[in-house]
């Protein structure tokens, strides 16, 4: 749910200037080493070590792929992740998924807090993150209106225990932190087609026809096909619907 503004006006002024400051960010970013570093610098301002960041890639067509993204967790603890396959056991991505099909499309979760008992693998994977130093942490996620899109980030550290001026900040802050994701995703699809095939977009999204593009642009409706096949490879999308869906989107987030 969203922060009550009741909420907001317990953080001091210096962290309400911060999530301020990281909204406003988030707005500008063009490059994904700024965005890096906006989430880092936030980070360390609640004063966490270390930061993962997770987010479900749409297509625009069928199915979605998990992109998880290593800010500064140990090496070493990600690569025991992935060897043990902890991903399928993972007590924080099942709270997740519990509470999105209860419709809790934004929330906080405080790690090792849940109301249920935790399995023995569960409990290893609990030992396993603790070894490495991250001994205390807390996830946020939000999920986009029409669930093409997920976003989820988690601080964790030796010493600092997340608290409620964190859950605060962090709430206030995720829904952009998502948005800008999405953004540099759409965008990285987006600029890596030729100048043709983006002339070709534009005419696309106006509604225009094959022909009617070909007619346009001075070239043959087999050309026109040509750079389509292109532009769907490149969106990942199957049809012209959803290469229309993508661009449009692409163009309202570039704004």
């Amino acid at each position: 749910m969203p922060v009550e503004p009741s909420a907001i006006g317990r953080l001091d002024k210096q962290d309400l200037v911060k999530c301020l400051d990281v909204i406003n960010r988030c707005l500008k970013i063009a490059t994904e080493e700024e965005y890096h570093r906006v989430i880092m610098d936030f980070a360390s301002w609640m004063g966490f070590r270390y930061v993962l960041y997770a987010y479900t890639n749409a297509t625009y067509a069928n199915g979605y792929k998990i992109d998880i993204v290593n800010l500064s967790n140990p090496e070493e603890w990600m690569d025991e992740y992935r060897r043990e396959n902890f991903l399928l056991c993972d007590p924080v991505r099942i709270e997740m998924e519990k509470r999105l099909a209860m419709n809790a499309n934004l929330s906080f979760i405080l790690w090792d807090s849940y109301d249920r008992a935790l399995s023995d693998r569960e409990k290893y994977l609990v030992r396993r993150r603790k070894h490495y130093g991250l001994e205390y942490g807390c996830s946020v996620y939000d999920d986009s209106e029409n669930r093409d899109f997920a976003f989820l980030v988690s601080f964790a550290d030796k010493k600092k225990k997340p608290d409620a001026r964190t859950e605060m900040m962090c709430r206030m802050v995720v829904s952009h932190m998502m948005i800008c994701r999405k953004k540099l995703d759409m965008l990285t699809l987006f600029n890596g087609m030729t100048a043709k095939e983006k002339a070709v977009s534009e005419w696309l999204v106006k509604g225009k026809t094959n022909w009617e593009i070909a007619h346009i642009m001075g070239i043959s409706e087999n050309t026109v096909k040509f750079h389509l096949k292109n532009i769907f490879v490149k969106l990942s999308v199957s049809n012209r619907q959803q290469a229309v869906t993508a661009l449009m989107i692409a163009k309202y987030l570039s704004v």
